[in-house]
């Protein structure tokens, strides 16, 4: 159905409706004529709801809810519409997201050609000596499923040094090693590995958690200034296209939480924020006590978990544990096989593992002492074991069930540490998009076995809590973006578990239609711990839902990917949104 009639009633100051006896306290606004999925626990449809002073005040029928109609009630008839609650992403990045592409666009990789494209055309324009950067470029997205050589990032740029930069491992040229002065005496730092050829020792131009050894390398575009600002509440808006309205940003620093306070205070938030402050997990019990204690929070004041507003709210605190999948640098249980995809060369290489047990342990414990939830970046199954034995340990001194812990990314669980989740409370926050973009590849490298255990959604419900997020972290982009953030997509990837190559691993673990929303809507709430103020459309809760252009519910599986949010509503009042 056409949007524009259902887009005019929005922002009317008020449409005639039946007649009804006035409450003594009549509703701001009556949504009716809709089929609202409030994802409550029966997962109830009603007809119709009320709001009040942003929260919903009565669901049921159109008959019901029009005894909530006074002089002064906005009505909408949503003329049979579907109307959801809000959706939530589970994990992004606002700030890296939204001012990825302030200088200009970032290129579309495909192919390692596509790479070597701009690698030299930027070569072209900048002087020679100067780092060429390309960030998040994964080698598990391209077509030729790898990443570049030394030998030809020296082809595309001879004159440059070059960081072909895939997160927490990356590949450099000859001119960046000289530059740096990296040779095959050059140990690799504590965490970290410089990779060198087995049989002549030399640099093979890998780069494992060691970008410190790297001289002159720029940094990322600066967080301070208005431009910034303005890029994340452009980047909320575009959220809210996409039905929207929660984020969780998974790694705040100081200079993001001081942009989210001053758009709360201006009023121009349009997203709910639960932010994951970044930790430092090193040094003594002391150092620790007091980094914690120092931790930022609403209005200067540092945590723990669940203080704050309903428009920023302090979630977790964020430990990195180990590499990424993406790049072939997840602590896994069994070694990586050798080859092309990830530049590995070593037969024994398990991936990194940047926080040794008994510091975490020790971080993990003292958190849990200051009513701080914990998450974890956590990739490969042999982090996981880790994590969850520190988990597991803390537990048997202070229980951590109610401070409700969360694994990160949480990619490749095994029926032990599933029942460990289900024994602490333990929930995951998992990314739908990466079955979709890097399944084929991961197949093809870890075989069909080591798969089986790769984001199993269906399993995991059976024994906890899971959550839908999108890790966004560079380009704005819903589709393009690195890591795509289209809440839509990944309902459909949840629900299919087909992947862009083609296959489709393991259909047994294919989501319900309930179960997909719910990954987007109330399992996120809870894994914040506010199921009680959002995540469905209850009585009570605050009134944020969206309209679609379908019935989610019964239209052919493969429509998901395609729904267009109609409108979007935060505390009871409609945000403007953009025709697509």
């Amino acid at each position: 159905m056409n949007r524009t009639p259902l887009l005019s009633a929005l922002f009317a100051t008020a449409l005639s409706g039946c007649a009804s006896t006035p409450q003594p306290a009549p509703a701001d606004l009556i949504v009716h004529h809709a089929k609202v999925i409030t994802v409550d626990a029966p997962f109830s449809i009603a007809e119709a709801f009320a709001v009040k002073g942003g929260r919903i005040v009565a669901l049921g029928d159109d008959e019901q809810i029009f005894r909530w109609k006074g002089p002064g009630t906005e009505v909408l008839d949503a003329e049979g519409h579907t109307i959801l609650p809000g959706l939530y992403d589970s994990h992004v990045h606002l700030l890296g997201a939204s001012t990825s592409e302030l200088e200009a666009p970032l290129p579309d990789l495909r192919s390692l050609k596509d790479a070597f494209d701009y690698i030299q055309a930027r070569a072209k324009t900048t002087p020679e000596g100067q780092w060429i950067v390309l960030r998040y470029a994964f080698p598990t997205r391209l077509k030729d499923a790898r990443f570049p050589t030394r030998a030809e990032l020296d082809a595309a740029a001879p004159r440059h040094p070059v960081l072909y930069h895939a997160g927490p491992a990356g590949m450099v040229n000859s001119k960046a090693l000289e530059l740096s002065g990296i040779t095959r005496a050059t140990e690799s730092p504590t965490g970290g590995m410089i990779v060198k050829d087995p049989v002549t020792g030399e640099p093979t131009g890998m780069i494992r958690n060691a970008y410190g050894a790297l001289k002159g390398v720029p940094a990322p575009i600066p967080s301070a200034g208005p431009a910034q600002r303005d890029a994340i509440k452009k980047l909320l808006a575009a959220y809210n296209e996409l039905g929207i309205t929660s984020v969780a940003d998974r790694n705040t620093d100081p200079d993001s939480l001081e942009h989210f306070l001053a758009l709360e205070k201006a009023g121009e938030l349009t997203c709910r924020i639960t932010i994951a402050p970044s930790f430092n997990p090193q040094g003594s019990p002391e150092e620790i006590v007091k980094r914690l204690e120092a931790l930022p929070g609403p209005a200067g004041r540092g945590g723990p978990s669940g203080t704050g507003t309903d428009w920023v709210r302090v979630g977790p605190i964020k430990l990195f544990l180990d590499g990424g999948m993406l790049n072939g640098s997840a602590y896994m249980r069994e070694p990586w096989p050798p080859g092309p995809t990830y530049q590995i060369v070593e037969k024994d290489y398990q991936g990194l593992l940047f926080i040794p047990p008994k510091q975490l342990e020790r971080v993990v414990e003292e958190a849990a002492r200051r009513g701080w939830q914990v998450t974890a970046h956590t990739a490969g199954e042999g982090a996981m074991d880790v994590l969850l034995d520190a988990y597991s340990a803390v537990d048997r001194k202070i229980p951590i069930r109610d401070l409700r812990f969360c694994i990160t990314h949480a990619n490749f669980p095994s029926e032990r540490n599933l029942g460990i989740c289900r024994k602490l409370g333990v929930c995951a926050d998992v990314q739908p998009a990466w079955l979709w973009k890097d399944g084929t590849t991961l197949w093809n490298v870890l075989g069909e076995q080591r798969m089986r255990w790769f984001q199993p959604y269906k399993t995991w419900l059976k024994y906890t809590t899971i959550g839908g997020g999108s890790d966004h972290m560079i380009k704005m982009d819903s589709l393009r973006a690195t890591n795509p953030w289209d809440p839509w997509l990944a309902m459909w990837v949840t629900l299919t578990r087909k992947t862009e190559g083609g296959i489709v691993p393991f259909p047994a673990e294919c989501l319900s239609r309930e179960e997909a929303i719910r990954l987007y809507t109330i399992n996120n709430a809870y894994l914040n711990r506010e199921e009680k103020l959002k995540g469905s459309l209850e009585v009570g809760k605050l009134a944020d839902f969206i309209v679609v252009d379908r019935d989610v519910l019964t239209c052919p599986v493969d429509a998901i990917r395609d729904v267009r949010v109609l409108a979007a509503a935060v505390d009871g009042r409609f945000l403007r949104l953009r025709e697509r």
